[in-house]
């Protein structure tokens, strides 16, 4: 009998264990950002709006050039996107999605100066192509902080 009694111990303590590692797993995570992480998203989102209109500009004149030119005042501003992301710091651990999206955001704009630097006109397709990449990489980010803060984790 205390045999019995000793294997139903044993079975209860395994089943709240599980039941404790079940909820510890698929809780929700926590959405509430502090003082440093809703700045960290003030600051983000004011940085990838003014590197979406710099990609947007440079895009507006390439397609205007008609395979012309990029105006070194079209690429300036995109020319420390790194640097001005860095800036910012890391990010809540809830957004690095976010943070991600924005250094390869980063690369696909500095990839494409590179290549309209060394290439000039005859790369501007090309380099048309990485600024679309970042604009989208800079929305994605965005919308991956919305989605994030409200509660949708699809």
């Amino acid at each position: 009998m205390k045999g019995f009694r000793a294997i139903g111990v044993i079975v209860l303590v395994l089943l709240v264990g599980i039941a404790v590692a079940m909820y510890a797993s698929t809780r929700p995570p926590n959405r509430n950002l502090d003082a440093a992480g809703r700045a960290w998203v003030d600051g983000f989102t004011a940085w990838s709006n003014e590197m979406s209109r710099a990609v947007e500009r440079a895009e507006v004149e390439i397609g205007t050039s008609r395979g012309e030119r990029l105006s070194d005042r079209s690429i300036e501003p995109l020319r420390d996107c790194s640097t001005q992301l860095a800036v910012l710091g890391e990010s809540p651990s809830l957004l690095e999605q976010a943070l991600t999206d924005g250094r390869n955001a980063c690369g696909e704009i500095e990839y494409a100066i590179v290549l309209f630097e060394q290439y000039g006109s005859p790369a501007l397709a090309s380099t048309d192509k990485h600024l679309q990449g970042a604009w989208r990489l800079l929305e994605a980010a965005r919308f991956n902080i919305q989605r994030q803060l409200e509660g949708d984790s699809s």
